[in-house]
């Protein structure tokens, strides 16, 4: 049951961003939860059970995540796609180990019954964050195919969590996911961003900026288009929904909190 319910949580992200139509609006809605509620996961969660296995080692490791994929895009400006792209699969990666000890997590604590609703609530932002990030740019399949690996990841741990398995949870890892954790948060920042008409403008350098109609991801470059500076996925608009993103981000953290203090 609780495995089923794990992996729900998963989908009900995408789910709920397919009930409202695409814009700039709900891109900022969305900026703003993924960015508090991602960030504070990290920093209440993920980081703190990181510390007491590696110690200062974890701020090199967060910040080399964090500014690396940013310092690549400068020194080799025709690697910018790919650096982001790289970006994307290792914080992708990341998230696949840490659904992994989500599937443990919720089957091996005993000392807490509650921290698997902790863990299956957390999901849906997850989800939802997956489904932001990488659909815009990988599409339809790609996406659900990385939905497909952390089913797979999920259930994977969820049996190693059963059996008592050892191993889940090393230095190496450790390491892994400090790094991750500053990928992660670039990746949320350098997000391609949505203009008012649901146009989604990419992650670019060196080219004029391209507007890709979603659903077709078809390329139309306006003539007399001059060349554009290098825009990041921070681009609010609309205050007020980002406003009320950092609102809904912070309540369900504040939930998440109570749950793992019961």
């Amino acid at each position: 049951m609780l495995l089923a319910l794990s992996l729900i949580a998963l989908l009900l992200g995408p789910f709920l961003v397919g009930l409202f139509p695409y814009n700039r609006r709900l891109d900022n809605f969305l900026f703003a939860f993924v960015l508090v509620s991602v960030g504070g996961l990290l920093l209440i969660d993920v980081l703190p059970a990181i510390w007491e296995h590696i110690g200062y080692a974890l701020i090199p490791m967060v910040l080399l995540g964090f500014f690396g994929p940013g310092l690549i895009e400068i020194t080799f400006r025709r690697a910018a796609d790919k650096a982001h792209s790289l970006a994307i699969f290792l914080g992708i990666t990341g998230l696949m180990i840490h659904a992994m000890l989500d599937g443990a997590a919720i089957v091996t604590n005993d000392t807490n019954p509650m921290l698997a609703y902790a863990v299956i609530l957390h999901r849906i932002v997850v989800g939802l964050s997956i489904w932001w990030i990488v659909q815009p740019q990988w599409g339809n399949f790609r996406t659900w195919l990385v939905f497909g690996f952390m089913f797979m990841a999920t259930v994977i741990g969820y049996y190693a969590g059963e059996q008592q398995l050892t191993g889940l949870h090393n230095n190496v890892i450790d390491y892994f996911q400090a790094f991750i954790s500053g990928t992660l948060l670039h990746v949320i920042i350098h997000r391609p961003h949505v203009d008012d008409h649901g146009h989604i403008h990419h992650h670019d350098h060196s080219v004029p900026v391209s507007v890709i109609h979603e659903g077709t991801h078809e390329v139309h470059k306006h003539e007399g288009e001059s060349e554009a500076p290098h825009s990041h996925g921070f681009v609010i608009k609309h205050k007020g929904y980002f406003a009320v993103g950092v609102l809904f981000a912070t309540v369900l953290l504040f939930v998440l909190h109570l749950i793992h203090q019961h």
